[in-house]
């Protein structure tokens, strides 16, 4: 290390958190007359050069909303380099979103900055995250950026001050790690905030200045690799402090500090920094471990499983936008249709504004949270809308003769292969024309309508349930609302649908007429169409020719492998303890009496049977305390009923065994999780993260040294899987984050479902944190053999979950468009859009260009840790087709066959391609 540095950038800036301690519309008051201040000192005072607005381009569109008057103002002094603004939207957390919302949110905060005729701060400015994704540096790369400011998720015991630090696929940007102790706020915090109370007395405490400048250098030389340094002044909601350049100055003219300090910009450290010959330590991957020491170098861990209902409602839009609505758009666009970009970008633009780090990670005040319930709710519903309208296009455009002018069933899917597996579908029917309905009390037990596919093959199917006499309601473009009276099917049957794309199924109904017996000239009485069969082979015993699974009394349940013979035992067992903590931290109390549902008596149940689903309901309750006791050192000695229904849904040749958890909960302080105990002597597991597979160790470091103990869970988006040998099993999830696997025998799966808190950052605390409501959650588990299931098709299978498949009906006869968008009628009965023939890649994103209307873009993510080939195939000719990075800028164009192109990427790597149709 060096004991001198010669220079040090003093980089002036405010971290906004957009809502945290404060709601967001007080927090704009602050924003508003901090900005008002900083434009009109910036004007008078040449002297103070620049300012940083925390790499987010949001707060200049929160301003401008009560300050239009100053735009012009603002945005000369961003034109004159003075005011930084971008690379980010919003500074998210990098976990608990998707990769794609992360790449969304820097094209927003870099086309927004490029808007005010300036380019964005080429910084990955991430220094108050809880902890770094392994892609960052990869994505970073991918929109022109070089470098990284960090601050949590490393060791902070004197890191150095500059590092490499190194992605999943090997990408490398230069790091600019912060002090473990003041982070993104040193200068400030060592010469500005001693003399806040004095008023800000610079002159007359000259002395003092500069010996706190002296112990702030020292302590900075020790960290440092370069001549060169930087130093940041600014701290959370801090406005400007126009003395700066007094400061400077002073510390410039003492004959005890050899350093110079120049008011400056990140940009311009780095372009210093970048000229002196580095030799620095390299960091890879993922960088989330607990600070072993340092005052704000700790890591929020637990904010993985807070208000998890916040979770679950963002992971539900992120699927939504990015599975459906934006591939739905392109197919419709292939079909003529406009593609929708301004809603799906008003759709984005609701979801990234819940995406800060401390408003997805659920730890701030009541009532930022019950704010971001509207944008969800905003961003849910037009990408709602946009979905339907996108499948209705296609469902209604249906040539007439490949249906046969028969009513329909449209099964659309949005995996880039080919689906052959049980679905579930809705069929409306016109009310009472059904013999399951019409002839119920004569116990026909069966229904009186036929299923046939493309080819005229009649599809067995299998009734789960019906609801009568429910409203079906449309409205025709240009005329009012219609009401239909239905009955509402819900069946299952075995669905093969073209890749990324659709397929119709025939409905060839008949009614039989009550009066029938009763009439001496009515034809005979046709059999109900009945598909026979069950999965039960035992008491509390199922079998779907794939798994065989048992039931416990308490609820738990074993699994054998068909394919391997491999059992997992006890599984679904749940695990309750106290929590004292807060929206970050779990926090144990002295006493932490932890409650399993090992000896509960549970209902078991089976909902429905039969050849292709069966569903089984599991009913318990789990008898907790109520409460924390009012010392906090304990349990409360009086006790509630939790109660827990669990569905297990088997399908027909399956390997999944789909699950659905709802809990009622009445207790408060507690933490619940779902244990899976998995493969015995497993030295490694992986969970899944934005655009990685993260490998990791069962057996934990040793944190006995450290300031904090960790709780030592892991982030993941949806899967996990333990394997050794020929023996695997994965859970994957929806909308959950935190997950461990404990060093035990079996090596335990530990799933958290939720914490409930009541504490709150500067509040009193309340109920919010608590979750005193009905809860759902959606998880599966998948038993594999690792040698014939990789991890890409583990990951195939997880996105496959989680998006399932969408179906539509159509009435026979004569169709009303809800939009005014038409086209010819000759669409076939079933089409792909996109076919991807890999072993190695994921489709991540299928949407329209940003700036190019008519050319559709293809992200692909290779998951493992091999080079990746793929072939993309088309329906359609390609007039040109370009590897573009992920900011769109095109690297080069590819070779392209008649109507597919060859992908290749290493391992990890995330690839980009942009296609332009004859």
């Amino acid at each position: 290390m060096k004991t001198k540095l010669s220079r040090i950038h003093v980089v002036s800036h405010t971290h906004w958190d957009r809502e945290w301690y404060q709601d967001f519309q007080s927090f704009r008051v602050r924003l508003t007359y901090m900005m008002d201040e900083l434009i009109g000192n910036m004007e008078s005072d040449p002297k103070y050069l620049f300012f940083m607005l925390d790499g987010q381009t949001i707060l200049l569109d929160d301003y401008l909303e009560i300050r239009p008057e100053n735009r012009n103002r603002l945005e000369t002094l961003i034109k004159n380099g003075r005011i930084s603004i971008g690379p980010w939207y919003v500074m998210p957390d990098e976990f608990l979103v998707s990769g794609e919302a992360l790449i969304r949110n820097l094209q927003k905060g870099m086309r927004q900055s490029r808007s005010w005729g300036m380019e964005p701060m080429k910084s990955g400015y991430i220094v108050d995250m809880f902890g770094h994704n392994s892609q960052m540096p990869q994505i970073f790369r991918g929109f022109g950026i070089d470098n990284a400011v960090l601050f949590r998720g490393f060791h902070g015991d004197g890191d150095p001050a500059e590092i490499w630090w190194e992605g999943a696929d090997g990408s490398r940007v230069l790091g600019l790690k912060l002090d473990e102790d003041r982070c993104y706020s040193d200068f400030y915090f060592a010469l500005r905030w001693p003399f806040f109370d004095r008023d800000r007395a610079y002159e007359e405490h000259r002395e003092e200045l500069v010996e706190r400048a002296v112990k702030l250098m020292a302590y900075k030389c020790a960290r440092s690799t370069a001549s060169v340094g930087l130093s940041l002044d600014g701290v959370d909601h801090i406005e400007m402090e126009p003395h700066v350049p007094l400061i400077l100055n002073i510390l410039n003219k003492s004959d005890k500090l050899d350093t110079e300090f120049i008011h400056s910009t990140i940009e311009a450290y780095l372009e210093e920094l970048r000229k002196e010959p580095l030799e620095l330590k390299v960091y890879k991957g993922e960088q989330s471990t607990q600070g072993y020491n340092g005052l704000n170098n700790w890591m929020p861990e637990n904010t993985l499983s807070s208000r998890i209902h916040l979770k679950q409602m963002n992971h539900e839009c992120e699927t939504l936008l990015e599975k459906w609505a934006e591939p739905l758009a392109v197919m419709a666009g292939l079909e003529g249709r406009l593609y929708p970009k301004a809603f799906l970008n008003k759709a984005w633009e609701y979801l990234l504004q819940n995406h800060p780090h401390d408003s997805i990670c659920g730890c701030s005040i009541d009532q930022v949270h019950r704010d971001m319930l509207y944008r969800f709710d905003q961003s849910r519903l037009i990408a709602g809308q946009m979905i339907k309208e996108q499948a209705s296009y296609i469902v209604n455009h249906l040539s007439e003769e490949a249906l046969k002018g028969a009513q329909a069933l449209v099964v659309f899917n949005p995996a880039p292969y080919e689906l052959d597996q049980i679905i579930e579908a809705e069929l409306d029917l016109p009310i009472h024309t059904d013999v399951a309905v019409s002839w119920k009390g004569l116990n026909l037990q069966g229904t009186s309508f036929r299923l046939f596919d493309k080819d005229d093959k009649e599809i067995p199917y299998q009734v789960l349930g019906i609801e009568q006499n429910r409203a079906s309601m449309h409205r025709p473009y240009g005329e009012l609302p219609r009401y239909e009276p239905v009955d509402r099917f819900r069946i299952a049957f075995s669905a093969q649908v073209p890749a990324l794309g659709y397929t119709a199924y025939r409905l060839d109904p008949y009614t039989i007429s009550p009066e029938a017996p009763l009439e001496y000239n009515a034809k005979k009485l046709v059999a109900p169409i009945r598909h026979l069969g069950s999965m039960q082979v035992a008491e509390h015993t199922w079998n779907n020719g794939r798994i065989v699974l048992y039931v416990h009394r308490n609820g738990t349940i074993d699994l054998t492998d068909l394919e391997t013979g491999s059992k997992y035992e006890g599984l679904l067992l749940f695990e309750d303890e106290a929590d004292a903590g807060d929206g970050w931290s779990h926090v144990p109390p002295a006493t932490n009496e932890k409650v399993t549902s090992h000896g509960a008596e549970a209902i078991i149940s089976m909902v429905f049977d039969g050849p292709f689903q069966t569903r089984i309901r599991i009913q318990s309750k789990l008898v907790l305390p109520r409460s924390l006791s009012p010392d906090e050192n304990s349990r409360s000695s009086e006790y509630t009923e939790v109660q827990v229904t669990t569905l297990i849904d088997l399908k027909k040749d399956d390997p999944i065994v789909y699950c659905r958890t709802m809990i009622k909960n009445t207790a408060r302080d507690h933490r619940l999780l779902l244990l899976f105990p998995a493969v015995p002597d497993a030295e490694h597991y992986y969970t899944s993260t934005p655009f990685d597979l993260v490998k990791r160790n069962v057996r934990k470091h040793d944190y006995s040294a450290y300031v904090r103990k960790p709780l030592e869970v892991v982030p993941h988006n949806g899967l996990i899987a333990v394997e050794e040998g020929g023996n695997g099993l994965a859970v994957m999830s929806r909308g959950l984050y935190e997950a461990s696997v404990r060093d035990k025998e079996k090596r335990t799966i530990a799933l958290t479902l939720f914490r409930s808190t009541s504490k709150e950052v500067m509040e009193d605390g309340g109920n919010g944190g608590q979750l005193l409501r009905e809860l759902d959650f959606r998880y599966a588990i998948r038993p594999f053999d690792p040698r014939v299931c990789d991890k890409a098709r583990l990951w195939r299978e997880q996105q496959q979950f989680v998006s399932g498949v969408r179906t539509m009906g159509r009435k026979a006869g004569k169709r009303f468009s809800e939009t005014p968008h038409k086209r010819e009628a000759n669409l076939p009965a079933a089409k792909s859009y996109l076919e991807l023939s890999s072993q190695e890649f994921v489709l991540s994103a299928f949407k329209e260009a940003e700036d190019e209307a008519g050319c559709w873009i293809i992200r692909l993510v290779n998951v493992t840790e091999r080079e990746g080939q793929g072939r993309l195939t088309f329906g359609r000719d390609i007039s040109k087709v370009e590897w573009v990075e992920l900011d769109e800028t095109v690297i080069s164009v590819l070779h392209a066959d008649k109507q597919a192109v060859q992908i290749s990427g290493a391992a990890k790597k995330i690839v980009t391609v942009k296609i332009r149709f004859a």
